[in-house]
């Protein structure tokens, strides 16, 4: 599971090879492709999972972002992703100022549509046999977006 969702293999060099690099990123002044955070349970001091985010410039003041989660299965249901992409929408949209921020999944993960659509995502796409599932098949995939006004004024 963890090579389909964050292109890794689970080994120490993998892992510490992935990660490194987000340290020299800032979410502050960067525009990184990628960065991924890690989601800690603060009550049992255990990483639950991890949400990141890209930005893409079209130009010094025009930007868009994509974000995207992955929670461990014991811990969905408690509201622990939909803290962490709510803030992540918050910082993206409101302290980055993006125009646009989107999340893609799978038409066959509910959990993770129900989300964007609790979080006031909107489903813009709906792409037939786009990408492929956990098993290999091909497989439809939903794409949703907030932008920041709407978000601003929920």
């Amino acid at each position: 599971m963890i090579e389909r969702v964050m292109g890794l293999t689970p080994s120490r060099e993998a892992i510490v090879g992935y990660w490194q690099p987000m340290h020299a990123i800032d979410p502050y002044e960067d525009d990184p492709e990628w960065l991924s955070l890690l989601i800690e349970l603060v009550s049992e001091a255990k990483v639950v999972g991890n949400i990141g985010f890209g930005i893409r410039a079209i130009d010094t003041e025009h930007k868009h972002g994509s974000i995207g989660w992955a929670l461990s299965p014991f811990y969905r249901g408690r509201g622990i992703a939909t803290e962490a992409a709510t803030a992540m929408l918050d910082f993206l949209l409101g302290v980055r100022r993006l125009h646009r921020v989107q999340a893609r999944t799978g038409r066959d993960n509910a959990p993770s549509w129900r989300l964007m659509e609790r979080l006031g995502m909107r489903r813009e796409a709906h792409f037939r046999g786009s990408h492929t599932d956990l098993d290999g098949m091909w497989a439809d995939e939903f794409v949703y977006a907030a932008l920041r006004d709407e978000w601003l004024r929920r």
